[in-house]
């Protein structure tokens, strides 16, 4: 009981650190977050971390070679982290490491691993994530007029769409009217809309491949070549070709967020691959405080980039980029592969999408669409939750939280 009550502990200090991040940044403040609300973030993470050393999670956790993956991959973040402790030179920089939501907080969201392997929390993930949306949902109304506010409140609402066929006719009804709100004022970010409508499509199209009886190996087949699809962008893109250009096949469109096809990415890759390539990090990286030196933002240390993959690179190399990625990768095959139910191979397609956007889109920071990414990659490997069948499944998700 008490590591339950440590892990929603955890969860509800990571939701409210969400909700005060972005509503401090976008909302009628729109200030950016104070050092002090960041501690927030910070006592979630000492949580799991306790929680990572002190207690036996891997128990829930049967594929042994999984397990030394991800051992590995928190041994590769704490190996960086200490690195930048190294570098520290006063109390400013400390205060940078460890409550800022681009450097030390980036990568915990990973520790929600731990939580989404784990069956007995599936519930009260489930619940919380809910709660939360249909809450901030009606809260976000009074500031409708701030652009961008809902979404980026709202991020975890591409998960709840995926639990559609979980959820009850009046649940339903509510997850849609969130997300077609959330689209309606929010069409500026790409992003955003992206995530809802690939939650809607898998929902969709894979109830219709089900009904169809398409073969597993044709699935898996699907999935791998839509896999190999960044690896071809980024080969093409060292090679000096503009995929975003050549993919919209526009190129008469004016630089700017708000047009939605517009590429806003080719610049980040020179900058921060040659960034790499001149520090000779490209297999170390630069640890979790990592930068980059950007002239297109004028910045000779700028720790944000909007691609994960370039962050990802940044601060742990392509060491840490390939762990990152074969655990998403194994995870996505577990679920469609190795699973009795729909919804973990409804996880496993928005995994999918996950990876294919992480060479665009998805900046690693410690918020809530990281966390439930991580809630995601763990369920995904939870043995416990594929053997379920679809009832099982259906069953535990509308079970009490406390049992």
């Amino acid at each position: 009981m008490v590591k339950k009550i440590l892990v929603i502990t955890a969860f509800l200090f990571a939701v409210l650190y969400h909700f005060i991040f972005y509503f401090q940044l976008y909302g009628p403040l729109a200030v950016e977050m104070s050092y002090w609300n960041s501690t927030v973030a910070l006592v979630s993470s000492f949580i799991l971390v306790f929680l990572y050393f002190s207690t036996n999670w891997r128990a829930d956790l049967k594929n042994e070679n999984i397990r030394i993956l991800f051992d590995l991959l928190m041994f590769w973040v704490f190996i960086n982290y200490f690195r930048s402790l190294w570098n520290i030179k006063g109390l400013s920089d400390l205060k940078e490491l460890l409550l800022g939501c681009n450097t030390g907080l980036t990568l915990f969201p990973l520790l929600f691993f731990l939580v989404g392997v784990t069956p007995k929390y599936f519930p009260i993930v489930n619940r919380i994530l809910f709660l939360y949306c249909m809450l901030i949902w009606v809260f976000s109304l009074f500031f409708i007029s701030h652009l961008e506010l809902q979404l980026f409140l709202l991020i975890p609402i591409f998960y709840i769409i995926i639990t559609f066929p979980l959820q009850t006719e009046a649940n339903r009804a509510l997850t849609f009217m969130i997300s077609v709100t959330v689209v309606l004022f929010s069409l500026s970010n790409r992003a955003g809309i992206l995530r809802i409508l690939i939650s809607y499509f898998i929902v969709a199209v894979y109830y219709l491949i089900h009904k169809l009886h398409v073969s597993k190996r044709f699935f898996n087949i699907m999935i791998f070549c839509i896999l190999t699809l960044p690896f071809y962008f980024l080969y093409q893109g060292i090679n000096g070709k503009n995929i975003f250009r050549r993919t919209m096949e526009n190129r008469t469109l004016t630089y700017g967020q708000h047009n939605l096809v517009d590429d806003t990415r080719t610049f980040l890759y020179y900058e921060v691959l040659h960034d790499l390539k001149m520090n000779k990090s490209f297999l170390l990286g630069k640890g979790v405080d990592a930068g980059y030196s950007s002239k297109s933002f004028q910045n000779l240390h700028r720790t944000a980039v909007e691609v994960g993959f370039l962050q990802l690179l940044l601060k742990t190399g392509i060491i840490g980029f390939l762990l990152y990625l074969t655990l998403i990768i194994t995870a996505i095959f577990s679920a469609l592969g190795k699973s009795r139910n729909l919804f973990m191979k409804y996880l496993g397609l928005l995994l999918t999408g996950y990876l294919l956007m992480l060479f665009v889109e998805n900046i690693l920071s410690f918020n809530l669409f990281n966390i439930t990414i991580w809630l995601i990659v763990g369920m995904c490997h939870s043995e416990g939750l594929r053997n379920l069948n679809d009832q099982e499944i259906l069953k535990l998700f509308r079970s009490p939280v406390f049992s």
